[in-house]
């Protein structure tokens, strides 16, 4: 029983030193600080040299000119630290010489000067030998980060200063440079084209990931959120209305993902606009019948008038179009005039009134005929937007295409060539007769081919 006892207080003895070991502070890293060290060590090894003074001595000569001529102060520095490596007292006295100098504003030393200092301030931390030692080294980090506006770096630096030791010029300073750029609401705006309309509140770091009630630091009119979506930096209050005024406050604790909270409690009143007028269409592609009902839909919101354009593009300019993958998406404002000027023949532009419904969607058929008159098979592209004169041009065009045709065709490849059938898209029966061609790349025709009886057509391999 003595020797379990002893066994137990041995244990207990080595748990708490592992703890302790464990529980001792996060060091601070930084990549690029880190570097900047690095080469800043290089440089006064190769270049500075005690000339036979002691660190010591060298010490105490920048001491004696420190308040007058802090650049004096440094060369004897530089010295004292290329002499002995270690010392970390006189790497962190060197970076406070650096901060101190007056930087010719002829040169680079307003930049230079600061990223030394950091190099310097990073060696006394790494070669600090008690708590005393990193603290005040991680405060002059601190300062020579502020000079570089590296603002997140510089809290970190000063925040791990203060947990080993409670200096006021340091809490102060972190204070400070919490308060201007630490965790923190940098803006917000509303999404009136989102249905329904919602507010969006930007971070400047991301929001806790952990903290799963994060409606209580959030208020709309003094009642809790409808719905929030939290992603990332972002926080967006859902299930607003158009038209209306909202009070919304956020609350001070709400938490970061790097373990900072708001300091201050934020109160904001937004106004959501109407909807912009807006166009779109419903599909990708469409096919026309060659007779018949020739109606493309559009979706359009706060607009009583739009403005469309149709173009045929000619079949010297199919295979270009297919290459592209302008079929499969919206084309830009350069694409437009690109077809308009090159590929595409203009068969209509005109303007078609709309019966819109305040900030609600409106699906209205574009008579194409009935605008344009008979349309000849082939390839064709709408393009709409709104007539009335919006803030801000989109870059994209509301794009439409359609085919207008009575012809279905299926093609396939194989082994032994390529297949294609044609059917009727009325009545779905085979094709015969119709005349089928295989197209490079190049746009050159390959080959030509006449469907039989069932509908079929087939090219040999190359």
């Amino acid at each position: 029983m003595l020797f379990l006892a002893r066994l137990a207080v041995v244990l207990t003895l080595m748990l708490a030193t592992f703890t302790g070991a464990g529980a001792t502070e996060k060091p601070f890293l930084h990549q690029g600080i880190a570097a900047d060290a690095k080469r800043y060590e290089a440089y006064l090894k190769a270049n500075w040299k005690p000339d036979g003074k002691t660190p010591a001595a060298l010490k105490s000569e920048a001491e004696k000119v420190f308040a007058t001529d802090p650049r004096a102060a440094s060369r004897s520095l530089a010295n004292a630290v290329a002499a002995d490596e270690k010392d970390s007292a006189a790497w962190t006295r060197l970076a406070e010489a650096l901060l101190a100098i007056k930087p010719d504003p002829q040169g680079g030393e307003r930049y230079d000067l600061p990223i030394y200092a950091s190099g310097a301030a990073y060696r006394g931390y790494q070669r600090a030998a008690d708590d005393a030692q990193k603290a005040h080294a991680l405060y002059v980090l601190g300062r020579t980060l502020e000079a570089r506006s590296y603002w997140r770096p510089a809290i970190d630096a000063l925040s791990l200063s203060l947990s080993l030791a409670d200096d006021q010029t340091t809490r102060e300073m972190y204070d400070r440079l919490r308060g201007e750029y630490g965790f923190r609401m940098t803006d917000y705006k509303t999404d009136n084209d989102a249905t329904p309309p919602r507010l969006c509140l930007q971070f400047s770091e991301d929001l806790s990931r952990t903290q799963t009630d994060v409606a209580k630091f959030i208020s709309v009119g003094g009642k809790d959120p409808q719905n929030l979506v939290q992603d990332g930096k972002q926080l967006c209050l859902e299930g607003l209305k158009y038209g209306e005024r909202y009070q919304v406050q956020i609350r001070a604790g709400l938490p970061s993902d790097i373990g900072e909270t708001l300091l201050k409690t934020s109160d904001i009143a937004v106004y959501v606009p109407d909807r912009s007028a807006f166009v779109r269409f419903g599909g990708k592609a469409y096919v026309l019948p060659a007779r018949g009902q020739q109606g493309i839909p559009v979706i359009t919101t706060n607009t009583n008038k739009i403005d469309v354009e149709v173009y045929r593009i000619g079949d010297r300019g199919l295979a270009t179009t297919l290459q592209s993958g302008d079929m499969q998406r919206q084309l830009s404002s350069y694409d437009v005039d690109n077809i308009r000027d090159r590929s595409g023949i203009k068969v209509y532009a005109g303007q078609m009134d709309i019966t819109s419904k305040l900030n609600e969607e409106v699906s209205t058929a574009v008579p194409v005929t009935d605008a344009t008159g008979k349309l000849e098979p082939g390839v064709y592209v709408m393009i709409a937007k709104p007539s009335e004169k919006i803030k801000e041009d989109s870059y994209e065009r509301a794009t439409q295409w359609f085919i207008v045709s009575d012809l279905g065709l299926t093609a396939f490849t194989g082994n032994d060539g390529v297949h294609a059938l044609v059917r009727s898209l009325s009545d779905t029966t085979a094709v015969a007769g119709t005349s089928v061609k295989l197209i490079a790349k190049n746009n050159e025709v390959l080959a030509t081919a006449t469907t039989d009886e069932r509908g079929y057509a087939k090219f040999d391999a190359a």
